[in-house]
């Protein structure tokens, strides 16, 4: 469905954002869009957009055992301290 334009724009982070974005607005249980909205983060971006992406996506896909699982995989892999990755997972 997407994948003509996401392949046309490779490298245009806003582009592939808007893309993103729009599919998930209508789609927010689709966890497996929202795991390669998070790839393209970490391939194009910060870290810190990455771990914006995947705070929507377990927000919108609360109940996605492999989105919290790839979450937290992905914050056990770039901080190593576990105060960090625990600051991420605590809930007020």
């Amino acid at each position: 469905m997407f994948k003509p334009r996401l392949a046309r724009w490779k490298d245009d982070t806003a582009a592939i954002s808007r893309v993103y974005e729009t599919f998930l607005s209508e789609f927010p249980l689709c966890y497996g869009y929202w795991e390669k909205y998070a790839t393209h983060k970490a391939r194009l971006c910060t870290i810190d957009k990455v771990i914006e992406v995947y705070e929507e996506a377990v927000k919108a896909a609360t109940y996605s055992v492999d989105l919290w699982t790839n979450y937290c995989s992905f914050a056990m892999q770039f901080y190593k301290d576990l105060d960090d990755v625990r600051r991420y997972f605590k809930f007020e």
